[in-house]
């Protein structure tokens, strides 16, 4: 399963920024273990996005419960979960495993 999710700023810039090195460092631990497929700010500077891959939404409650971001309850989530029908040939199997191939 594919999971989009927004991260809102919920908490002053001050605060965002004394965490941010925190969780860049928890953000690379995951894109080392291939569930982060890619994250980064928004463009608006209201939060940021991540997409995700895990077998079930269990595991990326679990994942994003270590972020310090939500730790220190700095931001909200918004977690949507997809499973996906059909992908481009570019986009790897193993993050959409039922997907057809176009």
């Amino acid at each position: 399963m594919l999971y989009a999710i927004k991260l809102t700023y919920t908490s002053s810039a001050e605060q965002i920024q004394e965490h941010l090195d925190a969780h860049k460092g928890w953000l690379m631990k995951y894109i080392g273990s291939v569930n982060v497929l890619f994250a980064g700010p928004l463009t608006d500077k209201s939060g940021g996005f991540i997409l995700a891959h895990a077998h079930q939404l269990s595991d990326i409650q679990k994942i994003m419960d270590e972020d310090p971001f939500v730790a220190h309850r700095l931001v909200s989530l918004d977690i949507i979960e997809s499973d996906p029908a059909i992908r481009s040939t570019d986009f790897a199997a193993r993050w959409a495993e039922n997907a057809q191939s176009v």
